[in-house]
């Protein structure tokens, strides 16, 4: 792989900032599995939010955990 610079994303939310560090390229290929990958974490924030408070149907919650598994 090259030597780019990399590419870094700072998303702003309520909670606090979530920084999205990528490599300075990124084929088309890993940026369908970046996709994925992202889809999946939404997917699975979203369930776990639902569990801990079943009367919410949407939300982002426990992203730290996620991203430790």
């Amino acid at each position: 792989m090259a030597d780019v610079d990399a590419i870094r994303e700072t998303i702003h939310l309520d909670e606090g900032d979530v920084i999205v560090l990528l490599p300075g390229t990124l084929s088309p290929t890993s940026i369908g599995l970046l996709q994925a990958k992202l889809d999946g974490l939404a997917a699975d924030l979203n369930a776990r939010r639902m569990e801990e408070s079943p009367s919410s149907l949407s939300g982002l919650a426990g992203l730290a955990a996620f991203l430790a598994n």
